[in-house]
Formats: C-alpha cells, structure tokens, sequence
C-alpha cells in the first residue's frame, strides 16, 4: 500500500510514518522545516500548505496512492477578539483551504478504491474556546460528508477526530488545568496517545474498512456521552 502524508512532519505524522513503515508500507510524506531523523525510509517533499506552488508540485509524487492522510493543523488558542487578518489567514489556510486545494490537486491521481482520511477533532463536533480552529475544523468534518458521495466510488473519505492527544506540541502548550478539565470530562479517564492514534489511523487503512465512508470517528473516551 501506498500512504501520502501531508503534514508528515508533525508529531502526529511522524507516528504515523513509523508504524506504516513498520508494516510494510511505501510513504511518501511533506515536511515544512525540516525532515524528522529516524523516518528516512520514506520519500520526502517540502510543502508548505499555504503555498499553491507547493501544492501544485504534490500530484506528481501522489500519483497511485492507495491513500492521502490529511494531518495540517494550526490552533493558536485565541479568543474571537484577538484574532488580526493575518491570523485569521493562517489558520484558515492550514485548517481548510489548503487542505481542500491538496484534495483537489491530488484526488485524481490516487489509485481506483483509494481513500482520503482526515484527521479532525473534537473541536469540530462540538465547538472549542478558540472560534477560529473550532470552526475550520467542522468545515473540514463537512467537507468529508460532501466528498464521500461525489468521489465514491473510486475514492472513500473520512474523518477520524481524536479529543486531547499526548505527545503532540498542542498537548505541550495547553495549561495544566486545561488538561484536567479534559482529563475529568472523558469517562475512560485518560488521553490518548499519539502512538495509539497512529495505529488507529493504519487499521482504518485496511481492506476490512471499505464500507467507512463519509464517517466521522471520534476517539474521545465516551466524551459526547450524556
């Protein structure tokens, strides 16, 4: 099988890489600033997602993926009012439209029965302190429904959306008393890590998975749960 990684780079990415590689798979990944030590078994290619340049230079080593793994995220943790033009930008181009210019360039060279999967988040679902990220995520939550039925049947999408992940730089940056009230809102009584999150993101690869479609997966420790 044959994974592209965009955002291959981030934390989430690089655990990612390491267990497709480790099962055997061809990947071919983007980084921005610079390629992680230890993953050069992959093939690499600088993108940067607010780039069209960048974007329109990725159909080419996306040709016959069997899957494209959409990882961009940017989360600044701001409140409606402090966000400037330039802000806003990024985020959107991170969180949405440069994703929605990647699919576009490379959905039609992904290979018959291929599948686009999206990594969302709980902020999606159910909204989140910073308007911006929780807003382009639940953009991208509905793109996915969208693409499910006008690129089936040779190409599936859909969104895995973990709550708080360990080992990821949001988890670093988040206050302690943050995590608590993540910690003590889901009934299993832990995070996620990041390693788990990337086996999840393998499986949901596999042959046994070709009705997911359009689905939303939330991987949150019963959070919605009334």
């Amino acid at each position: 099988m044959k994974v592209f990684v965009l955002s291959g780079s981030s934390s989430i990415g690089q655990a990612a890489i390491r267990v497709l590689l480790d099962a055997g798979h061809e990947v071919c990944a983007t980084y921005r600033s610079g390629v992680p030590e230890g993953l050069d078994r992959a093939t690499w290619v600088h993108a940067d997602v607010r780039s069209t340049d960048d974007l329109d230079a990725l159909a080419g080593p996306a040709e016959g993926a069997d899957v494209l793994l959409l990882l961009p995220g940017l989360s600044l943790g701001l409140k409606l009012e402090a966000y400037d033009d330039d802000r806003i930008s990024d985020v959107v181009d991170v969180n949405f439209s440069g994703q929605f210019r990647a699919i576009q360039r490379m959905a039609p060279v992904l290979a018959d029965g291929s599948q686009i999967i999206i990594l969302g988040s709980q902020a999606g679902q159910r909204g989140s302190n910073d308007p911006l990220y929780g807003a382009t995520k639940g953009a991208m939550h509905a793109l996915a429904k969208s693409l499910a039925k006008s690129l089936a049947p040779r190409t599936r999408v859909n969104v895995v959306a973990p709550g708080m992940v360990t080992g990821t730089a949001m988890h670093d940056d988040t206050p302690p008393a943050v995590l608590d009230m993540h910690i003590n809102t889901t009934p299993t009584g832990h995070l996620m890590s990041v390693a788990d999150l990337a086996h999840v993101l393998l499986d949901i690869m596999q042959p046994h998975w070709a009705q997911l479609n359009g689905a939303c997966i939330d991987l949150n420790g019963g959070m919605y749960v009334r």
